[in-house]
């Protein structure tokens, strides 16, 4: 397995500064049954879960429709079967929808056989509810099987966001593969989870509040720092259970503005993963 870096130097559209994704994943209660390890979470983290569907989401919505954006939103299959309408209103609002998974199932070592059919089962109800092909992969807590890039080539995907290996976008190469899947790289220091996720249940996680204005200070330098580099992505990974409440929207909804203001290209995981493979097939001078 070989990749090209081929961020570095890449020009992103009407000399914009930085790709900026905001990503939500949208798995409710699912998150945290993955993080505590079992169904049975109490009534009041599920609750904490439900606080997404419930209310979350439309505040981020509305957010996102008064900046005019178009976002990504993964989603599991199942979220899509017990919350229909509110996974409708994501796709109506023009938002691209991804797969995470059919339960948000972390564990590694899924057999190969089952991740196909959560696949199925899960691009047949985003396609349904959306009418178009699911492209984008993002696995539940990262967790990535040994396989998973091949089922992507297979299934025609256009590009992952998982890994976090470095600020550049890139392509995964693997002996001249027809389909070439692009990497769009996270991190957990723009990942609202590590700031915001709360539980008394869990006992394998630290339980932290942070003030959404210490947060805004961080996310503010992370894209200063990646902008005044040139040729770098930001991917942002947001849940509505969290950046869904009041202060910390407000907080999302200023940094937004700040880096419309500052050079980002703000789009969707599609848009930006489509560009950087063009990109990537001019480098090569069609031989890709």
């Amino acid at each position: 397995m070989i990749f090209l870096k081929n961020g570095e130097g890449i020009r992103w559209p009407q000399g914009k500064r930085v790709a900026v994704m905001l990503t939500f994943d949208f798995d409710a209660d699912l998150l945290r049954q993955s993080v505590i390890g079992k169904k049975d979470i109490g009534f009041s983290d599920r609750s904490r879960g439900l606080y997404g569907p419930h209310e979350g989401l439309a505040r981020c919505l509305a957010m996102l429709k008064r900046q005019q954006l178009r976002c990504t939103f993964f989603v599991p299959g199942k979220i899509a079967e017990d919350y229909p309408a509110e996974v409708r209103a994501i796709a109506a609002d023009g938002h691209e929808l991804a797969y995470h998974g059919y339960a948000h199932d972390a564990r590694i070592g899924i057999p190969e056989e089952e991740e196909e059919e959560n696949l199925r089962k899960s691009e047949a109800l985003l396609t349904e509810i959306s009418g178009e092909k699911v492209v984008g992969y993002r696995a539940p807590l990262d967790g990535m099987q040994e396989y998973s890039l091949s089922q992507l080539r297979k299934r025609g995907y256009l590009y992952s966001s998982t890994l976090k290996d470095c600020d550049w976008a890139y392509v995964h190469e693997d002996d001249g593969a027809e389909t070439p899947v692009v990497e769009l790289p996270t991190e957990p220091g723009i990942d609202d989870f590590s700031y915001f996720y709360f539980s008394y249940a869990d006992e394998k996680t630290i339980t932290c509040s942070y003030p959404a204005g210490y947060v805004y200070d961080i996310w503010k330098d992370y894209f200063d720092e990646l902008a005044s580099e040139g040729d770098k992505v930001m991917v942002l990974k947001l849940h509505p259970q969290l950046i869904g409440r009041t202060s910390r929207i407000r907080m999302l909804e200023r940094l937004v503005l700040y880096m419309k203001q500052n050079g980002a290209w703000i789009t969707t995981c599609r848009e930006a993963a489509q560009y950087v493979l063009d990109d990537w097939k001019r480098r090569k001078g069609g031989r890709a």
